[in-house]
């Protein structure tokens, strides 16, 4: 998915978020396929056993688009995606979903908030595509 990155990336920084918005929603979510499939590894972050699941994936694509292009209605910038009991906020490229810790359920959304790394948005990551032509 780099390419698709910079990409965008490079479509942000030209035009402006906000302008970008008014047209445009790039949702990257980890572990998940084209499709919005995916399971949990076996193994978590600490290279402990872990239990399988299946990456909350649940969002009706099709209805949103349908509701932005002919309602004129745009999707949220962070819609809830669901499997099973777990839920999962979709954020808006370049955030993704942190966990909170303190004892909060992983399986909930309310659980997560979608944080920025600023130093994996950088000026330079997208410099190379315009100054590459």
């Amino acid at each position: 998915p780099g390419s698709q990155l910079d990409y965008y990336q490079t479509v942000i920084n030209k035009m402006g978020q906000a302008s970008v918005d008014e047209f445009a929603r790039l949702w990257v979510l980890p572990m998940t396929g084209h499709g919005l499939s995916g399971s949990a590894y076996t193994v978590n972050g600490d290279g402990q056993a872990n239990t399988a699941f299946g990456i909350p994936n649940s969002y009706d694509r099709v209805a949103a688009l349908v509701d932005w292009v002919e309602l004129g209605r745009a999707p949220a910038f962070e819609p809830t995606v669901t499997n099973g009991a777990r839920s999962l906020p979709m954020c808006r490229y370049p955030s993704y979903p942190r966990y909170l810790g303190n004892g909060l359920p992983a399986t909930a959304a309310s659980s997560y908030q979608c944080t920025t790394n600023p130093s994996l948005v950088t000026a330079d990551r997208s410099k190379r595509l315009t100054t590459s032509r």
